[in-house]
């Protein structure tokens, strides 16, 4: 492969939000109208405590102020052109505003936030690295639940201004690509490390590239890498990146085509688990039927998707 994909450096791994019995909630309450200058009731959400292991196994609830609750999608969500139920996450970062408007992270401990007055969150995060404090492994031993939390600035450095959020999942036979539109979600949304993201703000670059990492042709000769990589053919990480494709051109009417098709899917999937939702939790084995089942609904799109993708790695 001598053209080496634009994309491959582009995409990032998302935050590694663990343990994730501090940070994973559900809401002990109705969900409120809005998020703004709330206080709400949290508790460790039930998703994460049937996986987590000793001594990471614990069952928090308190309040929290809505400014540090946020979304997150982990590999359940990620679907095929559809983020599906994106998790409650609460974190310890606070949103400010540059000069210019622009969104950045800032991360605090509990003490800070104490100091800034935000009481229940400072509670909250306390416990947490109380516990981290007394469990942490000897590995992580100089690290605070904080830095494990913002490892390699994966949390600080996530793009808040970008419109869409492109993601796909890192762990998987194959690529499952979905887009985040930011406006149309309830509350900040923030990558985790079980995906890999791309911020853009162009929409048809978005729609383009979900119907790429969807499509059978990259998939299939990631096969090839995957089998010879450390992870065996069940990680995608980065090997989806290795297979070449260009990057988004608006006057190439392949590409244009591409990120209509991505577009059609998403709205069709949409649909679709308005009228199919998963009637329980999703195991690992219920999601992969899921995936498979959304890939036969959308069988005739990925079928020309797959026409143009061909085209496409040729340019």
């Amino acid at each position: 492969q001598k053209n080496v994909n634009p994309y491959k450096n582009l995409f990032k791994q998302g935050a590694t939000i663990v343990p994730r019995a501090f940070y994973f909630v559900d809401l002990n309450q109705e969900i409120p109208d809005d998020f703004v200058d709330r206080i709400i009731n949290i508790k460790t959400a039930e998703s994460v405590k049937a996986d987590a292991k000793a001594p990471w196994k614990f069952d928090f609830s308190g309040r929290i102020e809505s400014r540090f609750l946020f979304r997150t999608a982990i590999s359940k969500s990620i679907l095929p052109f559809h983020i599906y139920r994106p998790d409650f996450v609460v974190l310890p970062i606070i949103i400010a505003e540059d000069e210019n408007n622009r969104k950045t992270i800032r991360l605090h401990n509990s003490d800070s936030l104490m100091n800034l007055g935000y009481l229940h969150a400072s509670r909250w995060f306390r416990n947490a690295e109380r516990i981290w404090d007394i469990s942490k492994t000897e590995k992580n031993k100089a690290m605070s639940a904080v830095d494990y939390l913002n490892w390699l600035n994966k949390l600080t450095d996530q793009n808040l201004n970008a419109e869409y959020v492109v993601l796909y999942n890192s762990s998987a036979k194959d690529a499952n690509a979905a887009i985040v539109k930011r406006t149309n979600i309830d509350l900040e949304f923030i990558v985790e490390s079980v995906s890999y993201v791309y911020y853009t703000n162009n929409e048809n670059e978005a729609y383009y590239l979900s119907a790429i990492l969807n499509s059978t042709i990259p998939n299939l000769l990631m096969k090839d890498f995957q089998a010879k990589g450390l992870f065996g053919a069940r990680h995608v990480h980065k090997k989806i990146l290795d297979i070449y494709f260009p990057k988004f051109d608006a006057g190439d009417e392949v590409h244009t085509r591409l990120a209509e098709y991505g577009r059609v899917c998403h709205e069709k999937v949409e649909k679709y688990m308005e009228t199919n939702p998963p009637t329980k939790e999703l195991t690992p084995h219920t999601l992969g039927k899921l995936r498979l089942d959304i890939k036969a609904y959308l069988s005739e799109e990925l079928s020309q998707i797959d026409k143009l993708v061909k085209k496409v790695m040729k340019q």
